[in-house]
C-alpha cells in the first residue's frame, strides 16, 4: 500500500538526520510532478506515471542520464536536476540556509533509493502535492539556523572624516592658530593612508626648511622622503605658485610624492602645479577619496588629527572644538 503525505513528511524527517538533501529531492520531486501535470493521470501508482512519461535512459545530447528523465513528447525530454538546483537555491540563497549541502549532482542521482515516494506522490493529487511541498520545506527552515545577516549585529559606526571633511570649520576659528585645523587635518589623511611610513609633523608656521623637512608633513620610509605635503588654509592663486616651486622642486629631486593640499585654487592654478610635478589637492579631492575608506580607516585619521591638536599644537580650543564634533557626529542615529 503506498505511502500516506504524512508518511512521506515523516520519512523526509527521518532521512534529514543522515542526508540532508533528500528533503530537497523530495521537494524536487513534487515539483516535477506538478509541472508534469500529474495530479490529472490520477495513476495509482508510478508505473501508470512511467507509462504517459517513459523515463529515459539518456539525455539529449547522447549521454547515460544519472538522474531521473521523463520523455514529455517525442524529442522533449525534462530532468530532476533543475527543479532540485531551484530547490537548493530555494534553502541555501533565498533563505540563506547554508547548512543545508551544495550536492546537487550528487543528490538527483540518489533519486532511485526514493522510488518509493515516487510511488506516493504518483497518487496524491495537487492540492495534497502542494501542502506536502511547503510541509517540507517549513521543516527544513526550522531545522537549519538561517544565515540572513542581522545589521542589528553590527554596530554602524560614522564615517568621520568624511563628516570632517564636510561639515567641521577647516578656518582658524578663536584662539586657534592658523592653518593648523586644515593641517590637522591633512596629518590624519596622511597618517591613516600610509600606516606603513613614519609620518613627521610640527606646529604650523614654525619652518620646514628650518626643520630640515621638505614639507608640512612628510612620509618617511626610512630615510627616504615617500610623500610630502605643503598644507594652504587659503584658495591658491596664480601668484602663490612661485612660492611653491622650491617645495616641488624638493619634492621632485627626492623622487618623493608631492601633494599642495589647499582649500581651493584658482582657474588655471591646477594645471601649473601639475607641471611643476605636484599633486593639487582641495577639500573636495580629499573626500572622493576618503569616501573610498572603511569607518575604522576614518577613525583611526581622526584620532590623528586629535594627536596632532592634542600633543603637537597643544591647542585646547581645537582638541575642544574636534571632540564635540565628533560627539555630534556618534550621536546621530
Amino acid at each position: 500500500m503506498a505511502l500516506s503525505a504524512k508518511d512521506v513528511l515523516a520519512d523526509v524527517k527521518n532521512e534529514f538526520k543522515a542526508r540532508k538533501f533528500a528533503a530537497g529531492l523530495c521537494i524536487a520531486m513534487i515539483d516535477l510532478f506538478v509541472k508534469l501535470r500529474v495530479p490529472s493521470l490520477k495513476a495509482k501508482t508510478f508505473q501508470a506515471v512511467l507509462a504517459k512519461y517513459p523515463r529515459q535512459e539518456h539525455l539529449a545530447s547522447g549521454q547515460k542520464a544519472n538522474t531521473l528523465v521523463l520523455q514529455i513528447k517525442k524529442g522533449e525530454l525534462v530532468s530532476l536536476r533543475p527543479f532540485y538546483n531551484n530547490v537548493e537555491k530555494v534553502i541555501r540563497a533565498d533563505n540563506k540556509r547554508f547548512g543545508y549541502p551544495s550536492c546537487a549532482p550528487h543528490a538527483t542521482q540518489a533519486w532511485s533509493g526514493y522510488d518509493y515516494w515516487l510511488q506516493a506522490l504518483s497518487t496524491f493529487d495537487e492540492v495534497t502535492l502542494l501542502k506536502l511541498r511547503e510541509d517540507v520545506l517549513q521543516f527544513v527552515l526550522k531545522e537549519l539556523p538561517s544565515h540572513e545577516f542581522d545589521p542589528a549585529s553590527v554596530r554602524a559606526e560614522p564615517p568621520l572624516l568624511a563628516a570632517v571633511l564636510q561639515s567641521f570649520e577647516l578656518t582658524s576659528q578663536k584662539d586657534e592658530p592658523t592653518g593648523a585645523a586644515y593641517q590637522g587635518v591633512v596629518f590624519g589623511f596622511m597618517r591613516a593612508d600610509n600606516p606603513h611610513l613614519q609620518i613627521e609633523i610640527s606646529k604650523v608656521r614654525t619652518g620646514s626648511k628650518r626643520l630640515q623637512r621638505v614639507g608640512d608633513v612628510d612620509g618617511w620610509d626610512g630615510g627616504r622622503l615617500a610623500v610630502t605635503a605643503e598644507v594652504k588654509q587659503f584658495a591658491i592663486r596664480e601668484k602663490d605658485v612661485d612660492d611653491l616651486k622650491a617645495f616641488a622642486n624638493e619634492a621632485s629631486r627626492r623622487g618623493a610624492i608631492g601633494a599642495v593640499v589647499a582649500l581651493g585654487f584658482d582657474d588655471g592654478v591646477r594645471e601649473v602645479l601639475e607641471a611643476e610635478g605636484v599633486h593639487p589637492l582641495d577639500r573636495d579631492d580629499l573626500l572622493r577619496i576618503v569616501a573610498l575608506w572603511d569607518t575604522a580607516k576614518q577613525r583611526i585619521a581622526v584620532s590623528s588629527m586629535l594627536y596632532y591638536f592634542e600633543h603637537v599644537e597643544k591647542n585646547s580650543s581645537l582638541v575642544k572644538r574636534l571632540k564635540a564634533f565628533i560627539e555630534h557626529i556618534e550621536a546621530k542615529p
